[in-house]
């Protein structure tokens, strides 16, 4: 049983008319595709079985529904004009067309993901952060992108080539790290992307390929081909700076090419009196990290690549250099404060520092190694491994490098598997699509080839009893069989409950198994190529290190087993190339690992989420990247962040996980209508309870007049934040591990609650105005709200509450009234800060909301709720969304939360995390604290 692509693919291009007659929007619910699914199928006429229905489904799915959650963007200057928004209407977009249709029609890309690439990642940023190419004065512009591992890295920076080469850039450089197939696998992909042509084909002009195939005019020329690095010769080099349109050099980071572009550049294009080249140049050095950061202990005396990279930078007298990376940790910890000479500057991110936007559809580390993550149970730990037996030693992290004993019988069953997918990825109907398995478990060169030959023994053993024993129609044979026996165990555990008996597998198996290749990818000459053709299904078992362990692409990776140990953050998240896209299997794909290395996954991915959120924050105080106070979290006593050389900048920093004398909020809510909605009905459910508990319900007067409900019990406030639903850029506000804290403290500290509701503007506007159990509460109005995909942004600060709102709450207590614990709790604080930062809190500046509770010991932790008005946008576009978000809410208010934790003495002190910080990050809490009491005043 196999699905009819054909029927499939008419029935997609009929689905895609009706949604483009109805002008329906491009993000589509289920309910309404399956009615415009169905709609065509009555006026066909046509018969669809479940599994080409299912694969209907997938593929419109995929076209209209993925959306991306946005980036941030951190500025030298946030007044500089943007120059391409003013010129982008003059500008005839030949590079960019041809690469957007090329991504759509050939890479199948989603339209939603293209549009989002081109009209806000490149239109709106990051090409105008990069210099004007007309501009009439110098420049040299330094900046960082970050994206995630496998996310599409590539694909951006080929569009900013493409976009900048529309604008009038004239030269390109490339730096693709330091592997020979990495580099060629970027100059396929470059010349695919922007060029048109295979330069390395023997024919005259070259093969047209990728952009080149519509048979329109090339603009672009290559000084680099898929055979060799940069070799050209003279003339050749001379004439096209000036003859084309765009020329492009891909390179490797190595000192022998970096010197004899540079002087070749120099001696054949330069302005004799300046030395410099007039063509505008864009520079894209890819895996930023690597080999490129500064490693010398003396700043002024850069490492030899570091050195090089300056010095070609500063050839051009217009000249840009833009580092992509995935693990930026080494690029951020680079030090500002270098001399100021030109030649002399670092390739610190002066300019910008960008995070890439990412794919809902993308399959990241938090997905796959986070505990609650969708994926999580794909993942499968190695357990045979590592023992040490008398007459051998099993593999194991630590090998010698002429290794050869028995591999982990595990590595077995992720092989069966890898054939099983295969076969169920044939019945889905993608038979030319490739796939591919991982095998890295030895950096040695010589076991790789060992492991290579135990690998085929495996193999030939599978291939032989699923060719000469396996009968789809009699199952016995399945019972006496070990390999085949062992083969459908491996189905039964994995895929049982896909859309497929164990019938339709057997009668498709040896097939889709019987061209599949067992290749050591490698850095050495005596590596495989990795070769994708372009019309057939590659099925390859690659084996490897260093070279699958950063940039390469292993098209199709459905099965990944990954065995090896790593001393830091940058290289063990750069070996997870399973990471990335898996359409139409992302339910077929499996990773077996080590259980430590499946926890450090884990503790990465939070730390980059961490270092995402301090970048939010930072670029809502409107910080520049020279002051970006940056910390990394690195709580691992097995890793380090980076390489040491690469950290010299940096410090220790603390900090307790403890809420106890803090206060939270949520200064970003959902953006589902649908989620605050249920916010709204469960705050609704905790007030019914309190009543029929007889809790008091009235107004107090601290800090105003507001509703406060007392003495709610702790497991109702448990059950209320375990349920709701708050946007995940709330970094401080982790639903779940701020109820685990709740129901971990064994004291009476948090046994009761206080509840408060914080009361806006009174009016008599009954649509401003929230009515609980007779108690009239005012919306709170929030002005400049944004809504963004992932979050509804409150203000353009983020700010929700105010700083006085803590103290709520508050009551007379121990023959002490409320004003006096207030004002004690100032004199506190007060203290706190002269000894913290050797300065007096001067008299009239706003006191922080901690204030409350950490210097207030005897109160009840207090939860603040707010009934948020969102109808205060005075901005367009965001405007026309929080309308349409306000109309469908219809009257039920947004809801965002804030809690506070008295101090407690006796459990201060919960968990200790420890985090690596640049020299700006106290002057960041610093700027943070002075901020809020400003905007208070």
């Amino acid at each position: 049983m196999s699905i009819n692509l054909e029927k499939v693919a008419k029935l997609v291009r009929g689905v895609n008319s009706l949604i483009s007659l109805n002008n329906c929007e491009n993000t589509l619910d289920d309910i309404v595709l399956d009615y415009y699914i169905s709609t065509v199928i009555q006026i066909s006429s046509a018969n669809f079985d479940p599994e080409e229905l299912a694969a209907v489904k997938r593929d419109l799915t995929y076209e209209h529904k993925i959306f991306t959650i946005p980036g941030e963007s951190l500025l030298g200057d946030y007044d500089e004009r943007e120059w391409y928004t003013d010129k982008k209407d003059l500008i005839q977009p030949r590079f960019w067309t041809r690469y957007k249709n090329y991504l759509v029609d050939k890479k199948h890309f989603s339209p939603n993901v293209v549009s989002e690439l081109g009209e806000d990642t490149l239109d709106r940023k990051l090409m105008n952060y990069i210099g004007n190419p007309n501009s009439e004065h110098d420049f040299l512009k330094r900046g960082l992108i970050i994206g995630d591992v496998q996310s599409g890295k590539t694909s951006t920076y080929i569009g900013l080539m493409c976009k900048a080469a529309d604008a009038g850039y004239k030269v390109f450089i490339l730096l693709t790290g330091t592997i020979e197939s990495l580099r060629r696998q970027t100059q396929e992909r470059v010349e695919e992307g922007i060029i048109g042509i295979d330069m390395s084909a023997d024919c005259s002009g070259g093969k047209r390929v990728g952009v080149g195939l519509d048979n329109k005019d090339i603009f672009a020329m290559s000084m680099t081909s898929r055979k060799s690095d940069f070799v050209g010769n003279i003339d050749k080099i001379a004439v096209s700076l000036s003859n084309h349109d765009a020329v492009v050099f891909v390179i490797k980071k190595n000192t022998t090419v970096l010197k004899k572009l540079t002087d070749w550049l120099i001696s054949l294009n330069a302005d004799t009196s300046t030395n410099k080249i007039n063509a505008p140049m864009l520079l894209i050095d890819d895996e930023a990290d690597n080999a490129s950061v500064n490693t010398s202990a003396d700043k002024e005396d850069p490492t030899k690549i570091n050195k090089l990279i300056r010095e070609l930078v500063n050839v051009f007298s217009k000249s840009n250099y833009v580092g992509f990376t995935a693990t930026p940790f080494a690029n951020v910890f680079i030090d500002p404060e270098t001399t100021d000479a030109m030649v002399n500057y670092d390739l610190f991110p002066e300019d910008f520092i960008v995070t890439l936007p990412t794919p809902s559809n993308y399959i990241g580390p938090s997905s796959t190694f986070a505990v609650m993550g969708k994926y999580f149970n794909h993942l499968k730990y190695v357990k045979d491994a590592g023992r040490v037996v008398e007459d051998g030693w099993p593999f194991y992290f630590k090998h010698t490098k002429i290794w050869d004993d028995e591999l982990p019988d595990s590595l077995i069953d992720a092989m069966y598997v890898f054939y099983l997918a295969n076969a169920i990825r044939d019945l889905r109907g993608d038979v030319k699509d490739h796939r591919s398995m991982l095998i890295n478990i030895s950096r040695f060169i010589a076991v790789q080839h060992c492991i290579k030959s135990k690998v085929e023994a495996i193999h030939n053993d599978a291939y032989r009893a699923i060719k000469y024993n396996l009968n789809p129609n009699d199952f016995s044979c399945v019972m006496t069989n070990p390999v085949l026996k062992r083969l459908y165990k491996n189905f039964e555990e994995n895929y049982k409950d896909l859309e497929f008996a164990w019938e339709n597998i057997a009668e498709t198996i040896y097939n889709s198994i019987e061209n599949i290749q067992i290749k050591v990818v490698n850095s050495s000459r005596s590596s495989e190529k990795l070769e994708y053709p372009k019309d057939d299904s590659l099925r390859v078992i690659a084996i490897g290190g260093l070279a699958l362990s950063r940039g390469l692409t292993l098209e199709g990776l459905v099965v990944s087993f990954f065995f090896r140990n790593t001393s830091t953050y940058d290289v063990l998240m750069q070996m997870g190339r399973w990471f990335g896209y898996r359409k139409d299997y992302d339910d077929l794909f499996r990773i077996w690992t080590h259980v430590d290395s499946a926890k450090w996954y884990a503790e990465i991915s939070e730390s980059t989420d961490l270092l995402k959120a301090d970048m939010s924050s930072m670029r809502e105080l409107e910080k520049k990247p020279k002051d970006f106070g940056i910390r990394v979290r690195n709580n691992s006593n097995d890793l380090s962040i980076t390489a040491r050389n690469k950290m010299r900048n940096t410090t220790d920093e603390y900090e307790f996980s403890s809420y106890f004398g803090n206060m939270v909020e949520t200064p970003y809510l959902s953006s589902s209508v649908q989620e605050n909605k249920n916010n709204y009905s469960l705050i609704y459910q905790l007030v019914q309870q309190c009543v029929d508990d007889g809790n008091f319900f009235d107004k107090v007067k601290c800090a105003g007049e507001h509703y406060l409900i007392r003495d709610v019990n702790k497991l109702r406030i448990v059950g209320l934040i375990r349920k709701i639903s708050t946007s995940k850029f709330n970094s401080n506000f982790d639903t779940r591990q701020i109820s685990d804290f709740i129901s971990d403290i064994i004291d009476a500290s948090v046994d009761k609650w206080d509840v408060a509701f914080m009361d806006g503007n009174a009016t008599e506007d009954q649509s401003k105005i929230v009515n609980l159990f007779g108690r009239k509460i005012y919306k709170v109005c929030r002005t400049n709200c944004i809504l963004e995909v992932g979050r509804l942004r409150i203000g353009q600060r983020g700010k929700l509450g105010g700083p006085s709102d803590g103290i709520i709450g508050i009551t007379d207590f121990n023959d002490k009234t409320a004003g006096e614990i207030i004002d004690a709790a100032k004199t506190e604080f007060r203290i706190a800060y002269l000894n913290a930062r050797e300065e007096e809190f001067t008299e009239g500046r706003t006191y922080p909301s901690e204030t409350w509770f950490k210097f207030v010991k005897d109160r009840k932790p207090l939860l603040i709720v707010y009934f948020i008005d969102v109808d205060c946008c005075d901005t367009e576009p965001t405007s026309v969304a929080i309308n349409k978000f306000r109309t469908e809410m219809d009257g039920t208010p947004a809801v965002g939360f804030a809690i506070g934790f008295p101090r407690n003495d006796e459990l201060a002190v919960i968990n200790r995390k420890r985090f690596k910080a640049n020299r700006k990050y106290n002057w960041f809490e610093q700027d943070q604290l002075s901020v809020e009491s400003d905007e208070e005043e």
